[in-house]
Formats: C-alpha cells, structure tokens, sequence
C-alpha cells in the first residue's frame, strides 16, 4: 500500500473513532452539532487530499435518473399508504422545522458526499469499507431519535430500518461517485430524506417492509443505471441478467411474504408466544399462523385478541349472542382460571390455524436481554 493510501486509511480510521464517540456520548444525535462536524471533517479532507477526476459521462441523464428514482421511491410508499392508512405528521412546514431540521440534514448530505468524494481517492476494499461506516454512522445520526437501544423493538428499528438499509444504500453510492460524481446523490438523497417534511401526511407502512424496501431499492437503482449508462456494452450478459432478475425476484418475493405475515395486516399473521398460559397446546417460544379474516367461530378454536396493547392467544369455552353482539369467553389451557372479560368481534384478531415449535425462541432470548437492561 503506497504512503497516500496508508494515510487515508489512517484518516479514515481516525473520523470512524470520532464519530463513535461523538454517538456515545449522544452528542451526534443533535442533527446541528452533526452537521458542523460533518462541515468540518469534508473541509479538512478538501485540504488534505485531492480528488481525481470523474468519468466523462451525460451528467444531466444521470441526475434525471436519480430524481425520476427518488420520487418513486416516494410514491411507492403512498401507494401502499392507499392500503395501510395514512397519519398525520408531526412535523410542520416553518421557520422552526426548517433551522431544525431541514438545513442541518441538507448540510449533513452534502457534506457526506463531500468526504465520499475525497476518501475514494484510495480504492483499496479496506478504504472503501471504512467509507461504508463512516457514512453509515453519519447517515445512522438522522434517526437516532427515533431507534436506539431502549428496547428490542426500537433495537430492531435501528439495525433493520437504519444500519442495514444505510449499509446497501453507501455501498450504491460508492459506486456510482467516482463514475458520475457526488451531485446525483445529493439529489437522490435530499429527496428521500426531506420529503416527510414538506408533506403534510405520511403513510403507515409498516417498519419492516419499509426496512426491505429501503435495503432493495439501492439493487434496483444500480441495476437500471449500470444497463442504462451502459447499453452500447451490452452484448453476451442477457442470460446472466435474466437469471439474476429470477433469483431476486424470487428472494423478493420471499422476504415480503414473511414481512406481510409479521405485519399481521394482511389475511394470515404469525406471532411468538411469550407466554404459558396455553402450554401442553402451544408453548411458550412457539410461532402460530393465525387468519386474520371474519369468519364464524365455535367453542373450542383458538382465537388471536387484542388486549390493551398485547395481543392474546386464548381458546374459547363458551360463546354468548346478546342483542346480536357475540361474545366470547375464553381460558388459557394452562391457566385454572377463565380470562376476566369476554371478547368482541372488535378485538378478534384472528384464529389460529396451526404452531411451528421452537421457532420464536431466539426473538424470546433477544427480548429477555433488553428486559435484563431496562
């Protein structure tokens, strides 16, 4: 490795420790603190080293790309807003959100692509990994707020929504800097990033699926720009590209079969039992698939109920129509007792259709960690 290359992988290294402290001590959490270190680290990095030149391309293409990618990206999630319901946002559009907000997070993103541009002078894979973590902490920093240690489902936000989908997504745009230059990622980023911030609703999509799509969407995007950017090259790599195409869609279409079943918004749903109250039929650490449609139900099915904010896994014993409102009466197997309340059809999530042994067991132990810390 020539001295240039040792020094900024020493560079690397030294940002990569700064912003690991600045993110333990919380600091980085400040989105104006976040962007003056970001300011202050791209500046030094035009100083200390210098950026060759980008690839001769149609840059004009390539950043009507990134816009017509980017409000996809938008749309998509209001599609399925159509289905999942929308809310309203917290956030307003004034002077407040804009010095808050939208300012720092601009200045985050531009000066991101700023230390991109002068690090991926070394091409080494140990470079461009440090690049991966660096700009993935930096991007992690946005919301910070939101996920965080606090609990398992906030731990799983972080890792699933936050890290790995900033993982795909850094990997993207390293490749793409040094071939069209950092000003169509700027672009791409500062329209997924803001526009939650200029819409006075937002859907409610589901975390995970969000997750997929955010870790999916950098594939397709490179995908289309590499066979675009490229099509007088392309000759003998349509059987390589139709097999690709096969085996991703065939993932894709895996992972979102098992984030609609984890939603529990769609017509079948699995859940982990944390409990032992149905022990001896289910126990405790088992996944039950449940349907999660109206349909006529007797004394001795399993049903799924929402119970204040848990859901419950309960059997029926006895059903009641008064003043044609059927009202069901149910016991854990385990439990000497019948529940306190009947159930509605309100609160009737489901009923269970079958059990898969053992499987939600490390979900349990995950759980189990973050309740020993709280």
């Amino acid at each position: 490795m020539s001295k240039d290359k040792t020094r900024i992988c020493l560079l690397e290294i030294l940002i990569i420790v700064l912003l690991v402290a600045c993110t333990l001590s919380g600091l980085i959490k400040n989105k104006l603190f976040t962007a003056g270190l970001a300011t202050i680290i791209a500046i030094s990095l035009s100083y200390l080293l210098q950026r060759k030149p980008i690839l001769k391309v149609n840059r004009k293409k390539i950043r009507i790309i990134m816009i017509i990618f980017g409000i996809l990206y938008i749309a998509l999630f209001y599609t399925v807003g159509i289905y999942t319901g929308f809310y309203h946002q917290t956030y307003k559009l004034g002077l407040k959100t804009l010095f808050n907000y939208i300012i720092p997070i601009t200045i985050i993103i531009v000066s991101t692509e700023q230390i991109r541009s002068k690090l991926l002078l070394n091409e080494s894979i140990l470079s461009k990994t440090l690049i991966v973590i660096i700009t993935t902490i930096i991007d992690s920093s946005l919301y910070l707020n939101a996920y965080g240690f606090s609990n398992l489902d906030s731990f799983l936000g972080l890792i699933g929504f936050v890290v790995f989908s900033s993982i795909a997504n850094n990997l993207l745009f390293n490749y793409m800097n040094p071939k069209y230059g950092k000003e169509p990622i700027i672009i791409y980023k500062c329209i997924t990033s803001l526009y939650i911030y200029f819409l006075p609703i937002a859907p409610d999509v589901y975390i995970y699926f969000r997750a997929f799509v955010r870790m999916i969407y950098p594939l397709l995007i490179y995908g289309y720009v590499e066979r675009y950017m490229n099509l007088d090259k392309e000759t003998e790599r349509k059987k390589d590209i139709k097999r690709e195409i096969t085996s991703y869609g065939i993932g894709t279409v895996i992972v979102l079969i098992v984030i609609a079943l984890i939603s529990c918004k769609f017509t079948y749903g699995i859940l982990v039992i944390g409990s032992e109250s149905m022990t001896g039929s289910i126990d405790k650490g088992d996944l039950i698939v449940f349907r999660n449609k109206k349909e006529p139900l007797k004394v001795g099915d399993v049903i799924v109920f929402q119970k204040e904010e848990i859901r419950v896994v309960h059997r029926i014993i006895d059903i009641k129509n008064i003043n044609d409102e059927f009202r069901y009466y149910t016991k854990g197997d385990a439990n000497p007792t019948p529940d306190d309340n009947y159930i509605t059809d309100d609160y009737l999530a489901g009923k269970v259709l079958f059990r898969i042994r053992y499987v939600g067991r490390p979900t349990l132990w995950l759980r189990s960690l973050f309740s020993k810390e709280g």
